[in-house]
């Protein structure tokens, strides 16, 4: 009775139909087009990215998510939602030295319910005019002796530590504003060469302003460093969440301290010429996870406000920073 019984298992098992290869693709192709179809859309400004470009990625759900993560540029993005569930955004960017090509923004949605949603969009990045120019400064900045490499690889310790710090949600609010009430010069990514000597990278933008001229900051956010550096002079950085830093340097001094909560608009410093310069001005630099960005594209992006950063009171300057 018991070979009858394996018998006629056997003889059920051969009736039954086989797929063929193709509908078992086809159906595993409807099962990744309903998962990638809870992300309705992914739109970023501005619409044309070039190398050093700050970038502002929406995502936009069928559904709300859990949780939404992605790649750019081989970084990883973290997503975040206000009001509406089905929003996520992430401030981000690619280096001034990314080469000019074609990269894939990945994004992940988790779902409630633990499904996931995945999708990948290419992204032009095209070759930014960058300038070349000539500064001369003291020499020592060109060939620092023995003490001041100790001070240097001593700044680059301090830097480090402030990158390093994270704050997992977003600090600012709205878009960022000038830090001074002057006209930036486009110097971002210009080549250098000091004293006809050493060549130097410009990571940021300058604005030609007078020693004395009160530096604000361009959005809320908390200051992990205010320090004299050897290179920057006196210098303020200001973690707004997420990995996103603005830079500023040659202060004649700061008014802040490090783990001071600033707002938006909020005097951070006095301009000056401390550190590397040709005479004064304020120095802004835009750093997201290693990549240097620049400020003058940062200030003309369109962000929306995040209630939960927004103050209702003025912002008030801090009290000289203690030291």
């Amino acid at each position: 009775m018991k070979h009858i019984l394996l018998t006629c298992t056997a003889l059920a098992t051969l009736a039954a139909p086989i797929a063929s290869p193709s509908q078992t693709h086809t159906t595993a192709a409807h099962a990744t087009a309903a998962t990638s179809s809870a992300i309705k859309n992914v739109f970023w400004q501005p619409d044309s990215l070039k190398q050093g470009s700050p970038a502002f990625f929406t995502v936009e759900l069928e559904r709300p998510a859990l949780r939404v993560t992605g790649t750019w540029v081989n970084k990883t993005l973290t997503f975040f939602k206000t009001s509406d569930p089905k929003l996520w955004y992430a401030l981000a960017g690619d280096d001034l030295e990314t080469q000019p090509g074609t990269f894939n923004i990945s994004i992940t949605a988790t779902l409630a319910g633990g499904r996931i949603a995945r999708t990948t969009k290419p992204i032009d990045i095209a070759a930014a005019s960058f300038t070349t120019g000539t500064a001369n400064v003291a020499e020592d900045f060109v060939e620092p002796n023995a003490e001041e490499q100790k001070q240097i690889a001593a700044d680059e310790r301090l830097k480090a530590r402030a990158y390093a710090h994270f704050l997992p949600q977003p600090q600012w609010t709205g878009g960022f504003i000038k830090p001074v009430k002057a006209e930036s010069t486009p110097s971002f990514g210009e080549t250098r060469v000091l004293n006809e000597e050493k060549t130097s990278e410009h990571r940021g933008t300058d604005f030609p302003v007078n020693e004395g001229t009160p530096v604000e900051a361009s959005n809320s956010g908390t200051v992990v460093l205010a320090d004299p550096l050897f290179y920057e002079g006196n210098c303020v950085i200001i973690d707004h969440g997420q990995h996103f830093f603005t830079i500023y340097m040659h202060l004649s001094k700061p008014t802040v301290k490090v783990g001071d909560k600033v707002h938006k608009g909020e005097r951070i410093g006095i301009s000056g010429k401390t550190g590397r310069v040709t005479g004064p001005h304020l120095h802004m630099g835009v750093r997201w996870n290693g990549a240097y960005l620049d400020p003058v594209e940062l200030l003309a992006l369109t962000l929306p406000p995040i209630p939960a950063n927004e103050h209702d009171k003025t912002p008030a300057a801090h009290a000289a920073a203690r030291r």
